[in-house]
Formats: structure tokens, sequence, C-alpha cells
């Protein structure tokens, strides 16, 4: 028996229908995003200077501008600067360093942590500098421990607060083996440059950044009060600073900031 012709109309309408839905689905499927680019920094160097030095620091930077360096000063005892390190300290801001903290009252954080707890530490050590010093236009994104003194979890809390957290390495391990080149986490290390450390050696430094410059790294190091004539501790001699800075720039070895690495990450 033939079914009526209006049966095969009903079931061809339906399948043209069909076909139109399941085009129509397909081209609403979410393409999975395409994954941005990652960004390789140049190899380069960063110089970083801890505590209150600013008077020196500005000294400093009229030495050494000729080499169109940069810089980042981790801050600490902020309450004490007179309006005229304030003014110097903006100085430095203006002609492109970097301001970081390292510490309201700089508290070593392991021992201050472990006597009076962490969250106690950023109430006394973190918060009341990132205040005090935002109201005069200093917004700090990263952060060094006081005597490099740090654990996990005070990273783990502190990076809630800042982007970056540097700590300290010590040593003349030979280039390949050192701690102190970005390795883009948050956490980083420094090596320290004043004349009193042990790895105090200006050849040795140079080694590190031609190994920087070969292996496509950026070598991060760390100093305190910048001075002619470094005969006490925790002393940067600026001569160094200079030999470092022009050996850099003879490399094509880009200065960078702490915050500039974010950018990286």
């Amino acid at each position: 028996m033939k079914r009526p012709k209006l049966v095969y109309l009903l079931l061809f309408i339906s399948f043209i229908v069909l076909l139109f839905v399941a085009v129509d689905v397909s081209n609403d499927i979410p393409t999975a995003p395409k994954k941005a680019e990652p960004i390789i920094p140049e190899p380069g160097i960063v110089l970083t200077f801890d505590d209150d030095y600013v008077d020196t620091w500005y000294n400093a930077e009229k030495e050494l501008r000729q080499y169109n360096w940069k810089a980042t000063f981790f801050i600490c005892k902020y309450k004490d600067f007179t309006k005229e390190q304030k003014d110097k300290l903006h100085y430095l801001q203006d002609m492109g360093h970097d301001i970081a903290g390292h510490g309201y009252n700089h508290e070593n954080a392991v021992k201050y942590a472990v006597k009076y707890r962490i969250d106690n530490y950023i109430k006394n050590e973190i918060l009341p500098l990132k205040e005090e010093m935002a109201k005069d236009g200093f917004k700090l994104t990263s952060f060094a421990y006081p005597d490099g003194a740090r654990t996990a979890a005070l990273d783990k809390r502190l990076l809630k607060y800042f982007d970056i957290i540097r700590g300290t390495t010590y040593g003349e391990l030979i280039p390949r083996k050192q701690y102190c080149y970005y390795e883009g986490n948050r956490v980083i290390y420094g090596l320290g440059i004043d004349d009193d450390y042990e790895q105090f050696n200006l050849e040795y430094y140079k080694s590190l950044l031609v190994y920087a410059k070969k292996h496509n790294k950026i070598v991060i190091f760390y100093g305190h009060k910048t001075v002619n004539d470094a005969d006490e501790r925790l002393e940067t001699p600026i001569g160094l600073l200079k030999q470092l800075c022009a050996f850099a720039v003879e490399n094509k070895l880009k200065f960078y900031s702490v915050d500039d690495l974010k950018n990286f990450k």
C-alpha cells in the first residue's frame, strides 16, 4: 500500500530542519582560545639596594646616570624619613627607578613570625609601610626580606600583597650553579655586592653577566649603602657599580627593575 504523498513531504521537511539545526549548532561550538605567546626577556641585570640609605643612593644616581642604569630601592623605616629624603626618593622614582618595600621597622620576618605569628608580621611590618608610603605616592609592588630571612609559609602569605619577593643567596658558586638568576618565579634571589661579602669580586660578578648573556638570563644583585670608599659593613662601592654598569652596557645587557620582571611571568 502506497504512503500518502503528505507523509513523504513531512519526512523531507523534518530532514531539512534537522540538517539546518546541526549546522547551526556546530557553528556555536567554542574554540579553544589561543595561548598568549610567552614574552622572552632580553639578558640583563637587576641592581637592588636595601634599607634607608636614600642620601647615598641619590648621590649614586648622579654618578651612574651616564650609563642609563636602573635600580630597585627596598625601603624600611620610612616613618623616620625627612621631607628632604622623601623628595630624594621621589627624584629616584622620577628617574625611572623602582621603589619597593623592606619592612616598616626592618624586623627579621622569620624570627618575628615565630614569636608573634605571620598575621602580626603583616599587620605591623607590611601594611603600615604600604599605607604610609602610598600616601606619598609610592606604590609598593615588590618586597625584599630583611636579612634575607624567609620561609615558604611567609612567601605564600606575602605574595598576596606583592607581585615579587626577593630573598638572598651567597657564595662564589660557578655561574651555572648560581641562584641569582631570574627563573620566571615570583620569589627571586639576589647575590650581595657589598664589599664585606665573601663573594665580593668584580671579575666573578662579570662572569655571571657573561653567563647571563650567553644563556639569555637576568642576573640579580643587591647591596646597601652606596659609597666612594667602602670601609664598613653593608657598603657598596660606587666604583664597583660603575664598572658593572659599564660592562653591562658594553655587552648589551638590559637594565631591569624588580617590578619589570612581573611582565615575564
